[in-house]
């Protein structure tokens, strides 16, 4: 596989350029997401969300630079380091805390229908995994532009579209003016109402480390973040199951065998496990990447594969397959359990995966 994927340019809305920004948003909180444990973050986020975007090289650079020279708000900026110009008399921030699973989604189904334009996610892969599902109930016109501030514990999602790790600098980028249609897959159970349909905004996979994902408790998560995955990963490897398989691409071709890892991939990065080439990778081109790791047999065939993952060379290495690929059909032998951005998911032996281009319209950096 030599396809080569260009990233298609963000773009910026002419219209939200032309007038003064005046935003009414829903601020969507996971209060116990890894980096979320103290309150002081909620003030910091809220302080950058009141501003206007500000031309200043020294408050754009702040994170690396020292304080910008606008004043603080008096609720919050306890470090006195703003990225932000000064603050906004029109803008409107509307905190809601997350309470029990399904509630994220429940808030940004309803966002439009109570005036929000902008829904903003605060929390992990999950929480915006619920976020997206609840703003695509919405029709297309009716959708709410979605910001993001990542406080998980790995924040694949947002290391892939390259959002900061500062809760200020994300803040910041999600009242932004940069934009970018985002793709969102669409994941079908063939089996009736015993298997319900759902969203999914970078992967779904099977197999080898993707029980670490739903498996590992939200405290272990808040203390060792990454490790806590890796640490309950490993015990896939000692126990590593092959699951028959059959992937039926939207083109025609396809794949057939033993597999110990799958994954329906929109992302550069899962995890820790596996990164994919960005070159080779675009969150907008209306294509998903198929990745599959066919089942080492030897120690020699675990060799080659490990080789593979750390060089991300995967067009040398017959065990792993790369493809592109608007939607997929898969048949499996038995029932799996499947991680949807790291929530599991039950599905039965036939699923229909899909891509839905541009979807969701995401704030992202220049």
């Amino acid at each position: 596989m030599n396809e080569t994927h260009i990233q298609l340019p963000f773009y910026e809305s002419e219209a939200r350029k032309k007038e003064k920004r005046s935003c009414n948003i829903l601020l969507i909180v996971n209060p116990v997401s890894g980096r979320m444990k103290t309150k002081t973050g909620l003030f910091e986020i809220l302080d950058e969300l009141y501003r206007l975007p500000s031309d200043d090289t020294t408050a754009k650079n702040i994170t690396r630079a020292g304080p910008a020279t606008a004043l603080p708000l008096p609720f919050g900026n306890l470090t006195n380091m703003t990225l932000g110009g000064d603050p906004s008399p029109d803008r409107r921030v509307t905190v809601v805390p997350t309470m029990y699973r399904g509630h994220a989604t429940q808030m940004a189904s309803t966002a439009f229908k109570f005036g929000f334009d902008t829904v903003i996610c605060c929390g992990g892969d999950g929480t915006l995994n619920e976020t997206i599902s609840g703003i695509l109930t919405n029709p297309e016109e009716n959708r709410p532009v979605l910001g993001y501030i990542p406080a998980g514990s790995t924040n694949d999602f947002a290391a892939s579209i390259g959002l900061s790790s500062s809760l200020r600098g994300a803040a910041r980028t999600a009242v932004g003016d940069v934009e970018m249609a985002l793709d969102v897959g669409f994941f079908r159970p063939v089996g009736g109402e015993a298997y319900p349909s759902r969203y999914f905004s970078y992967i779904a996979s099977f197999g080898a480390f993707t029980a670490a994902s739903y498996s590992t408790s939200q405290t272990a998560k808040n203390i060792f973040g990454h490790v806590a995955y890796l640490l309950e990963g490993v015990k896939d490897l000692a126990n590593l199951v092959p699951r028959r398989a059959s992937f039926l691409l939207e083109n025609g071709s396809r794949c057939e065998g033993e597999y110990v890892f799958g994954a329906i991939t929109n992302t550069t990065s899962a995890g820790g496990v596996f990164k994919l080439p960005s070159d080779r990778v675009s969150m907008s081109d209306g294509l998903f990447e198929l990745f599959l790791v066919h089942h080492p047999r030897t120690p020699a065939d675990l060799n080659k594969i490990a080789t593979a993952l750390l060089s991300q060379d995967f067009d040398n290495c017959p065990l792993i397959e790369l493809h592109h690929t608007k939607s997929v059909k898969v048949l499996m032998e038995e029932n799996l359990s499947w991680s949807l951005d790291g929530e599991e998911a039950i599905a039965g032996t036939q699923i229909d995966i899909s891509c839905i281009p541009g979807a969701v319209t995401i704030r992202v950096n220049e």
